[in-house]
């Protein structure tokens, strides 16, 4: 009996010194509330063992509400050349070393054997992934989405409309209004479109293919209209909406510049979407200046329609701009078909 003992106690000091052994050691854990994976972690309660252990801090991190948590998880995900990642996710640091597991089983099965017997993995601290987006990038896609045939079209002839029926200043005052809208619209469209992307950290390596692959589509595409324009569908509002733009601009009232607004920057997605598509996609992936991007990108997008509208205002005939718009109409779609087709490219191969 006294040497049962004995041996029991001989294991028990064995388990507190091994334990006592493990060096300062922080643990970061991603999950989402969403994932059946990240349940059966959670049902094993080894995050909560571990975290009793001396020199062991637990930190969790949700990732499909928490900012902060997609960010490190990219971080994370970027510095190990992760190109598929997925979740649960752990990472284990011990100084400036680190190691992961990714998956439930690995996590459940692996965890305390990493803790303590530590191995540490390459840990590239300034990796980001291939697919960076640059300030000029932003800058250059927006100046050549801007100038595309749907918006202008449409402002111009609202703006001829309205100087028709009355004084410059009331179609001065639509076509801001006008403008205002268009931008709005655009931003909170493309916050949802990012958000939508985000809340699929779980395959974000496929929504990017998807989204690449979509693109590039797109602008195949915007080359048929340009050499094969009697091939098939174009890129450009249906023409079952212009009776109902028609009939909101002839009513030339601030609520109607503003249901105008709405009714063309949603109807137009399809004709102008194409090259916004491929760089939120790229901003879902460099996140850090995610959201002043797409103000300047949206700043961007409406400025020739304010430059159009003072212009009208100051005197310019619309018709001359009606005209120049569908003489150049071709080589807008053209560059939007090289720039959709280089994102796309770029999207796919990086």
């Amino acid at each position: 009996m006294k040497k049962i003992m004995f041996i029991f106690a001989l294991l028990l000091l064995a388990s507190f010194v091994s334990a006592a052994d493990v060096p300062e050691t922080n643990i970061i854990y991603f999950y989402s509330p969403n994932c059946v994976h990240c349940a059966v972690v959670a049902e094993s309660g080894i995050l909560e063992e571990i975290n009793e252990w001396e020199n062991v801090t637990v930190t969790k991190y949700e990732v499909t509400l928490s900012q902060k948590g997609r960010d490190l998880f990219e971080y994370y995900g970027n510095g190990f050349g992760l190109d598929r990642r997925g979740y649960p996710f752990l990472v284990i640091e011990q100084g400036e070393e680190k190691f992961y597991l990714m998956g439930d089983t690995p996590i459940v099965d692996r965890l305390e054997d990493n803790v303590i017997n530590f191995e540490s993995i390459p840990f590239n601290e300034n990796s980001g992934s291939g697919k960076q987006l640059t300030l000029i990038a932003v800058i250059v896609a927006a100046l050549i989405d801007s100038v595309n045939p749907c918006a202008f079209g449409v402002l111009i002839f609202l703006m001829l409309s309205l100087l028709n029926m009355g004084s410059s200043k009331r179609a001065l005052r639509a076509g801001l209004v006008y403008t205002f809208v268009v931008f709005v619209v655009y931003f909170f469209s493309g916050l949802g479109i990012f958000r939508v992307i985000q809340s699929f950290t779980a395959a974000t390596y496929y929504i990017y293919i998807a989204a690449g692959i979509l693109v590039l589509g797109l602008g195949l595409w915007q080359f048929k209209d340009v050499f094969l324009p009697k091939v098939g569908p174009t890129l450009q509002i249906s023409p079952k909406v212009k009776p109902l733009i028609e009939k909101i601009i002839h009513k030339g009232t601030i609520p109607a510049m503003i249901f105008l607004g709405i009714v063309v920057s949603l109807f137009e997605l399809p004709c102008t979407g194409g090259i916004y598509l491929g760089i939120l996609t790229l901003m879902s992936i460099n996140k850090t200046f995610a959201f002043s991007y797409l103000i300047l990108y949206n700043i961007i997008f409406v400025l020739p329609l304010l430059i159009l509208t003072f212009l009208i205002y100051k005197g310019m005939s619309p018709k001359i701009l009606q005209n120049w718009t569908s003489k150049e109409r071709k080589w807008m779609k053209l560059g939007a078909g090289l720039v959709l087709v280089s994102l796309g490219v770029y999207i796919l191969l990086m």
